[in-house]
């Protein structure tokens, strides 16, 4: 149910992230292999980046960049980061948590943030071998506004970088469970995602080619509310299927049970 009907997308995000949100542990000496280190999510993604051509990306762009969780580890990797977010309050929890991350690592890490509504972004001649969000774009219930925004990330690409689009699978068996009681989330409204729609998606923002991987099989399973035997099994089942390589289900069992979807776009080189 979205709570916040009447507000645009940004300011949704502004009101429910201005007292608490992306919160950060404290950063303890020997984290910082950890920090550098992408995960499960990210290899997947950027396997493909690196197989799909002779391309090595050295810069990135995230739109809604939240507590910079994301941007961190390509910063350690070298690359030149830049974040936008709406929340100038979450941008202070990045903030603090890339200076510790600096101070652990020994070194100033080339991340650049930015408060701003990316629909309202007026970019710079500046663009970026990939172009991503995590979690973002699901919310913009508005068909027009949701292509829009695509758009916006593919125009900030370079011709032959890439889009990629990370969001939470609209068809899992416990999805409209989430949705009414608002598990896993802040309670704004996401639309129901499935490879077929982001496929579509990324066609018509003028994709030269586009892959979706359902990610994270059984995922929904560790925010399930059950309680007793019925979560102990669940958890246990949840890590036992994730010693199985996901590229070995079947496509529809995977859809059907991934938590995730990552989709990764080639803009054309002209």
């Amino acid at each position: 149910v979205n709570i916040f009907f009447s507000m645009t997308v940004g300011e949704e995000w502004r009101k429910a992230l201005e007292k608490e949100g992306y919160g950060h542990t404290a950063l303890r000496k020997g984290d910082c292999l950890k920090l550098k280190k992408f995960t499960r999510i990210w290899k997947r993604a950027l396997r493909i980046v690196r197989l799909s051509g002779s391309f090595s990306p050295h810069s990135v762009f995230e739109f809604g960049c939240g507590g910079g969780k994301h941007l961190v580890p390509f910063a350690l990797h070298g690359f030149q980061c830049v974040g936008i977010d709406v929340s100038p309050e979450v941008l202070e929890r990045a903030r603090g948590y890339i200076e510790d991350a600096s101070r652990l690592c020994g070194a100033e890490l080339p991340i650049e943030l930015i408060r701003g509504d990316f629909l309202e972004y007026n970019a710079p001649d500046t663009l970026y071998d990939i172009v991503f969000h995590v979690g973002v774009i699901e919310h913009f219930l508005d068909d027009a506004e949701r292509l829009t925004a695509i758009k916006k990330m593919f125009a900030l690409a370079k011709p032959g970088g890439y889009v990629v689009s990370m969001v939470p699978s609209g068809t899992h068996p416990i999805r409209k469970k989430m949705k009414e009681l608002g598990l896993g989330g802040y309670g704004i409204g996401e639309i129901d995602y499935t490879p077929e729609i982001m496929q579509k998606e990324f066609e018509i923002c003028g994709a030269e080619k586009a892959w979706v991987l359902p990610h994270n099989i059984f995922g929904y399973l560790l925010i399930d509310d059950s309680n007793g035997f019925r979560r102990i099994f669940s958890k246990l089942f949840y890590y036992l299927m994730q010693i199985i390589p996901p590229d070995f289900f079947l496509h529809h069992f995977a859809v059907r049970h991934a938590s995730a979807l990552i989709g990764v776009a080639k803009k054309p080189l002209r």
